[in-house]
This record gives structure tokens, C-alpha cells and sequence, in this order.
């Protein structure tokens, strides 16, 4: 008996730093592989600087090009420009998807790691605990008459205070690990979603040269190299037409021809004091995003998903029960006032990382179509809006994007508008929210020059 009690603690004081071992073993050879991931890093981003300044010079020649008058020599540089300029972001955009990748397999080591320190502190606590109970069933005079000596007796009741003190250290360290894991959780989350960002805004990327060298080939054939057929062409504004389909392609693969598209949107941007070119260039870089991450069928309205299964199942599987029964609410809300059949409603089909649950062209959430109801209602007198709607639709993200300063009609401004529709943050310095803004100011000149 006493041996086996003194065993017992003896085995007690090593099952607790185990777990500690293994994690202490990671921090000691976290360095290298640390050092290794930065200068990964660290080359990334010297690449990406030296694409920007690339794209800069670019940049700076196309508005120098674009001040001029139209000619048919200056449309052709404007394009080469542009396509020079979409060839350099889809490298950077290669470029970030690969840091992004680093930063994950960084994530998912770290977290193995502290999962498994997790398991064994779990582990330890429970044999600590078991050990504890089963010394403290014997009487402190027990102790003392069961042992040979006199030091023996306090050796035990010292090593019963100190299993106290341990499982007391332990159970800290537990709780701190566990916000710990599910912090680097949310940080993977975020990285995986910029991962698929960067894949699907390169995919625009991709489409949008292709349609660009598609478009110089149709204008050098239409006129034939000569500047007064340009002229006229211009005049005629036939081929404007034809390139404002090509330009608004993701948002007329909804359904939405580009006709409407810009009746909508000029509508919607005068209500709320924006450019109409800005609010259809991120009308339809939001959609070619959602479509590219394969939300949105070809032939079909916006969205594939199900409320159940890709907003509030999805929640819940994340461990957000909170925002999964507000996110519902919200939905059986709009739904209830529209008198509408919430599992027969579309919305966004849950992507490979976060959740679905976004509706109509907008892409809005519920909660947050709910934050803009009353102000959609007030210009379109449409009681209750739909987010549904085209009109309805537009005019929520140009409320949206008013409010987020766009209503500057700059560059500034709509680069922090552009910006918060993505992050909810203006200031968002993620090369994911300069890519997005970037891409939409870009769809905007070229929109612009069309209308």
C-alpha cells in the first residue's frame, strides 16, 4: 500500500510535464522552421512590391493615354496597357495565394501541436484528479500511522498539497490553451477565406484579358485600322453596347442583362449619391467572386443553397450558435414579410471555408439586409423591399457603399467603400482587400468610358 501510493505520486509529478515536454520540444524547434517560413515570406513580398511598381508605371502611362482624345491608336495603347496590367495582377495574385499557403500550413502545424498538448493536459488532469481522490479518502492520522517514518508521512501529505497546486496550474493552462486554439482557428479561417479570395479574383483576372484581347481583335477588324470608322463606330456607340455585355458578364450569367444592369444601377446610384460605373463594377466583381468560388449556377438566380444547410447548419458547426439562430430569425423575418416560403428561397451555397446563406444579387446576409430595409424602403417606396429584387438589390448595396464614403466620388473614397463591402473595414490593409478594390476602380473606368 505504501508503495504503491508512493508510486503513485511519483508517477503524478511526470505525467503533467509530459504534455509540456512535447510542446516545449516544439518551441525549440519552431525557430527553424519559423525562419524558414519567413524567408519564404519575406521573398514573397519583395516579388509582390516589384509587381507593384510594375503595375504603377503601367498605371500612370494609362491615364496619361485615357486624358487624351480617343483615337483609334490611343484605344489600342489603353488596351495593351490594361491587359499588361491584369497579366502583372494575376502574378501577384499567384504570388499571394502562395504566402497564403505558407501562413496555413504555418496554422495547421501550430495547431496540431496545440491539440495535441490539449489531449495530453486532458489526459494528465484526469489521472491527476483520479490520484487526488484516491489519496484524499485516507485520513490525515491514517497517513501518518500507515508510514515507517515520521518523514515519510510529510513526504505524502506534501506531495498531496503539491498535486493540489499542479492540478490548479494545469487547469489555468488548460483554459488559456483552449481560447488559444480557437483564436488560431479563426486566424485559419481567415487565411483560407483570403486564399480563395485571391483564387477567384485571379479567375476574374483571367476572363477579363481574355475578353480584352477578344475586344481589340473585334475593334482592329471593325475598323480595319482606320481611324474614321473609329470615329464613327464611337458615335454609333454600337460597339460600346456590345463591350458593356462583355464587361458585365458574371452579373448577366444571373439572369441580369446588362440593359437592365445599368438602369438599375444608374437608378439606385442617384438615390444614394454614388457613380453608377463604381456600384455595377462591384456589382459585378462580387458576383464573378461568388461565382468563381462556384456559388452561383450558370442559368439560375443567385444562389444554389438552402438556408438550413449552408447558413444556420453551418454556423452551428462552427460552434456559433448565436449568430446561427440570429442569421435565421432574420431570414424567417424577411421571408414572413414577403410572404415567402423560406426553404424554397435561394441563397448562397456554403463555399469550401465560413458559411453560405447570402441573398440576391446583393449578397447580402440577413442580419444585415435587416440593417437596410427601412432606407431601401424610403427610396424605392417598395414596403417590404426583397432582397430579391434587382431594384431593391442595388439600391441596398448603393446605400451600402454611400455610407461607406463612397458618396466622395474619388478614389479614396470609393477605395474605403469597396473595401468595407468586403471587410467592414476601410482601412483594411490586407493585399486581399487591395486586390478587390483594385480590380473594381479598374472595372469602373472601363465601365465609365462605355456609359
Amino acid at each position: 500500500m505504501i508503495l504503491d501510493m508512493n508510486l503513485a505520486y511519483f508517477g503524478k509529478f511526470f505525467l503533467i510535464p509530459l504534455g509540456a515536454v512535447s510542446f516545449l520540444f516544439f518551441y525549440l524547434i519552431q525557430p527553424v522552421f519559423a525562419e524558414d517560413s519567413n524567408g519564404k515570406r519575406a521573398e514573397i513580398e519583395r516579388q509582390i512590391q516589384q509587381l507593384e511598381k510594375e503595375a504603377a508605371e503601367y498605371d500612370r502611362h494609362f491615364q496619361q493615354v485615357q486624358n487624351e482624345k480617343r483615337t483609334l491608336v490611343n484605344e489600342i495603347e489603353i488596351m495593351d496597357a490594361e491587359i499588361k496590367t491584369k497579366e502583372i495582377e494575376i502574378r501577384r495574385l499567384a504570388l499571394a495565394i502562395r504566402k497564403a499557403e505558407i501562413e496555413i500550413q504555418n496554422k495547421n502545424g501550430g495547431i496540431n501541436v496545440l491539440s495535441e498538448k490539449i489531449d495530453k493536459s486532458r489526459r494528465a488532469l484526469s489521472a491527476s484528479l483520479f490520484l487526488l481522490y484516491t489519496a484524499e479518502q485516507d485520513h490525515v492520522l491514517f497517513i501518518l500511522l500507515k508510514n515507517n517514518r515520521l518523514s515519510e508521512s510529510f513526504n505524502s501529505l506534501h506531495n498531496l498539497e503539491k498535486a493540489q497546486e499542479n492540478i490548479h496550474e494545469t487547469l489555468v493552462d488548460f483554459k488559456e490553451d483552449k481560447v488559444l486554439l480557437e483564436k488560431e482557428k479563426e486566424d485559419l479561417e481567415e487565411f483560407e477565406k483570403e486564399q480563395h479570395g485571391f483564387k477567384s479574383l485571379q479567375e476574374v483576372e483571367r476572363r477579363l484579358i481574355a475578353q480584352k484581347k477578344k475586344e481589340k481583335d473585334e475593334l482592329l477588324k471593325l475598323t480595319k485600322g482606320k481611324e474614321a470608322i473609329f470615329q464613327q463606330l464611337l458615335k454609333s456607340k454600337k460597339r460600346d453596347i456590345a463591350t458593356l455585355k462583355t464587361q458585365l458578364f458574371y452579373l448577366e450569367k444571373t439572369g441580369i442583362i446588362a440593359e437592365d444592369a445599368v438602369r438599375f444601377a444608374e437608378l439606385a446610384a442617384k438615390r444614394a449619391g454614388i457613380r453608377p460605373a463604381f456600384l455595377l463594377a462591384l456589382l459585378e466583381v462580387e458576383t464573378g467572386k461568388q461565382f468563381e468560388d462556384g456559388v452561383i449556377s450558370v442559368g439560375t438566380n443567385i444562389g444554389t443553397g438552402n438556408w438550413k444547410r449552408d447558413l444556420y447548419d453551418c454556423y452551428i458547426s462552427l460552434r456559433k450558435r448565436g449568430a446561427a439562430e440570429a442569421e435565421k430569425n432574420a431570414f424567417f423575418q424577411i421571408t414572413g414579410k414577403l410572404g415567402l416560403d423560406p426553404d424554397k428561397m435561394p441563397v448562397s451555397r456554403k463555399p469550401s471555408y465560413g458559411c453560405g446563406g447570402a441573398m440576391g444579387p446583393a449578397q447580402f446576409l440577413p442580419t444585415t439586409w435587416l440593417n437596410f430595409e427601412q432606407k431601401v424602403m424610403a427610396l424605392t417606396g417598395h414596403n417590404p423591399p426583397s432582397p430579391w429584387n434587382v431594384e431593391d438589390a442595388f439600391t441596398a448595396s448603393a446605400i451600402f457603399l454611400a455610407e461607406a464614403g463612397a458618396t466622395s466620388q474619388n478614389a479614396q473614397g470609393e477605395t474605403k467603400a469597396a473595401k468595407t463591402y468586403l471587410s467592414g473595414k476601410p482601412n483594411c490593409s490586407k493585399y486581399i482587400c487591395r486586390s478587390y478594390a483594385s480590380r473594381i476602380l479598374a472595372l469602373a473606368r472601363d465601365i465609365d468610358r462605355i456609359l
